[in-house]
């Protein structure tokens, strides 16, 4: 979903607007801990239009989560899939993950005529989680499954050192990501078809391999129990196959940088 500048502007907004509002009840409590913390929020991105491309543009993703009330706020990166743990310890935790991808479309681009427009997808899959560093260093592997625009496999590896001090909570670490045969040539391929009618992209057929390899970065600031905002930013550089497609050599770019702003907030519900 596309929006404007606007919407940024309101998720800065939002503390600010929260602040003028009465007291809202806080979420601990010191009697025995009962119901649900439900957090509900947004973060608004300026990034590449479709993996690969040189053109970057607006969009908007909602975002949900909820622990039991007591419970502590686990860490969780922007750049996460939404998830939901069906085993969890201290360090290890495992359970499902999921996702929408925006599409590609040659409507949004001359140099994309020709090409089959490649439509949103859900990505539904699981995820692994472990602390080789209790509170510190955190490790992730997703492995994700496409459905409507594409079918193909993906699979995410991450490492994020986490800082908190004050109201601030710094992270950050590398990025991985694969895709299988059906991803690569879905994402990066040119049939001969595309290629005669483009006239400029040569026909290409790559395998399952190598993405992307990045860096990602965030910054959140808790304002009170209720709010928080989270500034990140992603860098990742095409690389292997997904490097060699002329959708990213001819009119692309390997360099892929993302950032964005978000905001959450979070209550209490009693059942």
């Amino acid at each position: 979903m596309r929006i404007g500048i606007g919407s940024l502007a309101c998720l800065l907004l939002l503390p600010t607007l929260a602040g003028a509002e009465e007291k809202t009840p806080a979420l601990t409590d010191p009697t025995p801990a009962k119901g649900w913390i439900i957090t509900i929020g947004g973060t608004t991105e300026l990034g590449p239009k479709y993996e690969g491309a040189s053109a970057a543009g607006f969009s908007f993703m909602p975002s949900i989560s909820w622990r039991r009330a007591g419970e502590a706020e686990s860490f969780s990166a922007p750049d996460d899939s939404l998830d939901y743990a069906l085993y969890e310890t201290d360090q290890f935790s495992f359970g499902v993950a999921g996702g929408w991808k925006s599409g590609r479309y040659s409507s949004s681009n001359a140099r994309l005529f020709g090409m089959r427009d490649i439509r949103w997808s859900i990505e539904a899959g699981v995820f692994a989680e472990y602390w080789p560093i209790q509170d510190r260093l955190r490790t992730r592997v997703e492995v994700r499954q496409g459905f409507h625009g594409h079918h193909g496999i993906v699979a995410d590896f991450s490492a994020d050192w986490v800082e908190r001090f004050g109201h601030f909570t710094l992270s950050g670490g590398p990025r991985l990501s694969l895709g299988n045969a059906s991803f690569m040539r879905r994402n990066f391929g040119v049939t001969v078809p595309e290629s005669l009618v483009n006239g400029v992209l040569a026909s290409y057929r790559p395998s399952g391999g190598a993405k992307s390899v990045g860096l990602a970065t965030a910054l959140e600031y808790t304002w009170s129990e209720q709010w928080s905002t989270t500034l990140f930013a992603r860098y990742d550089r095409m690389i292997d196959q997904a490097e060699a497609s002329p959708l990213v050599r001819t009119i692309g770019q390997r360099d892929q940088i993302t950032v964005g702003l978000g905001a959450s907030y979070s209550f209490k519900l009693d059942l």
